[in-house]
């Protein structure tokens, strides 16, 4: 078989040709009188995602359809590798992620190890296909969706690193969101081997179901005032449970602010409630729904507007230093 060219009968000529989503990077969708209006437009993250979800979904299922065709008349396509995971390798994955803090390694190793198996098989799966797009048994038509690129003030943002780097990745963050805790370790990391080379902005989003989100954002804008930001954010992390005026009033004695009765004032008042809620409204405008959510691109600091790529969760540290590396690379 020298050549497959698999063109799903009713999915994929709808995507390709039906569907230029999929295939242009900004394509006219629709018009007003004699105005076109284009993606861009009205794209958003949420459009966005579904669009690159549905990108995945069907490159997934063609890639699963190839190899099965092709391994009918060439053993060499046949997945007959182990995909079994020695506690050796649980345990590595268990430290390297400092997992220590969600649970025993124990209690971890069954869904470490399902998980580990799922990525090992889809190596193999993607090594496979690899090579039978190099030997031109595969030819793939399917186009990845265009990056949607979002900008979005800097604004008064918390910054670590350089105030002029020309690459930043800024955080929208919520200090009782358990993911955002999970991926501090990750950024602590990042921070430091990218010193010098990218700056790290923080910007607040508490979620409207964390009851004390809110209180924990003005309280450390609070600190900030006495230059205590950094050491007041890492103490809101690993104390998530407990955000109660008193306990946010005793890390302030604490870290050593110097003006306790200061801090207090600031706090009771809610001094930067306004400021809270912008960095809610500039998040929101870009299509930020949750938490943490990322923005990483190019800095102007002229205008100090960031423009780049956004993305969400409590990612592996590759993901986030992928995107860091090539806008560096620009």
């Amino acid at each position: 078989m020298k050549l497959i060219v698999f063109l799903f009968s009713f999915l994929l000529p709808l995507v390709l040709i039906a569907n230029p989503l999929l295939t242009e990077t900004d394509p006219v969708i629709g018009q007003i009188g004699s105005k076109k209006i284009l993606l861009s437009a009205v794209e958003d993250k949420e459009i966005n995602d579904l669009r690159i979800n549905l990108y995945k979904a069907i490159n997934t299922k063609l890639r699963t359809q190839a190899l099965k065709e092709l391994a009918k008349t060439d053993k060499t396509f046949q997945n007959t590798s182990t995909t079994k995971i020695s506690d050796k390798e649980a345990k590595a994955f268990y430290n390297k992620n400092q997992l220590a803090q969600r649970g025993p390694f124990e209690s971890l190793k069954p869904q470490i190890i399902q998980y580990l198996t799922i990525q090992k098989l889809r190596g193999q799966i993607d090594r496979l296909y690899a090579k039978a797009i190099a030997q031109g048994k595969v030819k793939l038509l399917l186009k990845e969706p265009a990056v949607m690129l979002a900008q979005v003030p800097v604004a008064t943002a918390f910054v670590w690193g350089p105030k002029k780097a020309k690459v930043m990745m800024l955080e929208f963050s919520d200090y009782q969101c358990p993911f955002c805790g999970r991926v501090q370790p990750t950024l602590n990391e990042i921070r430091k081997e990218y010193k010098g080379k990218a700056s790290f902005g923080y910007r607040h989003f508490p979620l409207q179901f964390h009851e004390r989100a809110d209180e924990a954002a003005v309280a450390v804008e609070c600190a900030r005032e006495q230059g205590k930001f950094e050491t007041y954010h890492n103490l809101l992390f690993s104390h998530q449970q407990a955000l109660s005026d008193q306990d946010l009033k005793k890390y302030a004695k604490k870290i050593g602010l110097k003006n306790l009765k200061k801090f207090n004032q600031c706090l009771d008042s809610e001094k930067y409630k306004a400021q809270v809620q912008k960095d809610i409204a500039d998040a929101a405008s870009i299509g930020i729904r949750g938490t943490p959510s990322f923005l990483i691109g190019l800095y102007d600091p002229k205008t100090k507007q960031l423009k780049g790529e956004m993305v969400s969760g409590a990612l592996p540290k590759e993901e986030l230093t992928k995107l860091l590396d090539k806008y560096i690379a620009l």
